[in-house]
């Protein structure tokens, strides 16, 4: 007798029109493993462990809780940027994984996988429905020689039917209405820190930031409904990291998490936090991201982004046991350890030069937010 498990809702959001009850059975019938997602909690928004990768990617992708895809072309995977990978021994639990190998014949681009809250069944441009905050949880591993990332994992949203507002806003100060979000990002040196972008963030002036391409970022930037202030400015994801830094290995599974609680509006009490194997590395408190309450977060993005041109060797990683969730995941069977009430920015990475902050408007009493300092990218990092 073949038995044919469905999985819950809250790890396949919609099964596509067309998806052959063959190719389930022939998953059942060839046992397919177990994973986290068979017993998902009822706080688990999304969930991922690729173990129906067997079904091939474009049935995979019809029924996984993920509405968008960068490297993938004609619906299916670019397998030399992203794929689905059966093997056991690569993987972290299970017998599937996610695998972006960024190699030579796709000019060593790295790829992505966006989840959005939809109301309803998923799809792209869909009505969103919000959270005041959001926990993503993945392992990773990186292959022993992997150098680069532009960018990694992130938390954001937007209003719920402004779908795309949360995506293309780099350079532009935020106004506090259309978008929220941050990454979590790692340096050449594998060091983690937060990448964000609010609306009293540190933007660049003169220098390169003048002329044409000034005048370029700021028409564009008031195009999307966040015109530059008083002067032309440039505004690239401030950074903020624990002190002593946090490394993220190349070899090992790694465990990270991530937590990102927006604002009340018109107060600067939002929070962002990370885990790595369960263990709190950082938190940053007295954030201010939004002045609307229907600007909420509904997106998370597993990505691992890498652009042409900005590699000259593959940059391997593995994706495993991907969650999305109301209230804290953990590594395995409990939530990570708990925030402290107190947090401190530590300083950027010491390979950029720093900038003192602009004074932050409104500005947190000196109980209610830790001191902050901020720092501007290197222009090779300014495209996204």
């Amino acid at each position: 007798m073949i038995e044919i498990r469905l999985p819950l809702p809250t790890r396949r959001a919609t099964i596509a029109t067309g998806l052959a009850v063959a190719a389930a059975a022939a998953l059942a019938t060839a046992g397919r493993s177990a994973g986290p997602c068979d017993d998902a909690p009822p706080e688990w928004l999304a969930c991922e462990d690729f173990e129906d990768g067997g079904l091939g990617w474009a049935a995979w992708f019809a029924t996984s809780p993920f509405v968008e895809c960068l490297g993938c072309r004609n619906g299916e995977g670019d397998p030399a940027r992203i794929r689905l990978l059966e093997d056991g021994a690569a993987a972290h639990s299970g017998d599937w994984s996610l695998y972006l190998p960024a190699e030579a014949g796709a000019g060593y681009q790295g790829a992505s996988l966006t989840w959005r809250s939809c109301e309803g069944a998923k799809r792209e441009g869909c009505r969103l429905q919000g959270h005041e905050e959001l926990y993503l949880r993945t392992w990773v591993r990186l292959a022993e020689d992997h150098t680069y990332v532009h960018h990694f994992l992130e938390l954001a949203g937007t209003r719920p039917d402004a779908y795309w507002e949360s995506d293309g806003n780099a350079g532009c100060r935020p106004d506090g209405r259309r978008w929220a979000g941050s990454t979590l990002d790692f340096n050449g040196r594998r060091e983690l820190f937060f990448y964000t972008y609010f609306p009293e963030m540190r933007c660049d002036r003169g220098g390169y930031c003048s002329g044409d391409y000034a005048r370029g970022i700021c028409a564009g930037c008031a195009a999307k409904a966040m015109p530059c202030r008083t002067e032309p400015e440039c505004c690239w994801g401030n950074l903020f990291g624990p002190e002593p830094r946090v490394t993220l290995p190349r070899g090992p599974w790694v465990c990270l998490e991530i937590h990102m609680r927006l604002n009340t509006p018109g107060q600067a009490d939002g929070s962002m936090a990370f885990w790595v194997d369960g263990a709190k590395a950082h938190e940053q408190t007295g954030m201010h991201w939004r002045d609307v309450a229907d600007l909420q977060l509904n997106k998370a993005w597993l990505q691992h982004y890498i652009a042409t041109g900005d590699a000259d060797q593959p940059n391997r990683i593995w994706f495993d046991d991907f969650v999305v969730s109301m209230a804290p995941i953990g590594c395995a069977g409990g939530p990570p350890e708990a925030p402290t009430a107190t947090a401190t920015a530590a300083p950027p990475p010491s390979d950029t030069p720093t900038a003192e902050p602009e004074t932050p408007s409104p500005t947190p009493s000196p109980s209610a937010a830790p001191a902050r300092r901020w720092l501007a990218l290197p222009r090779v990092l300014r495209d996204l």
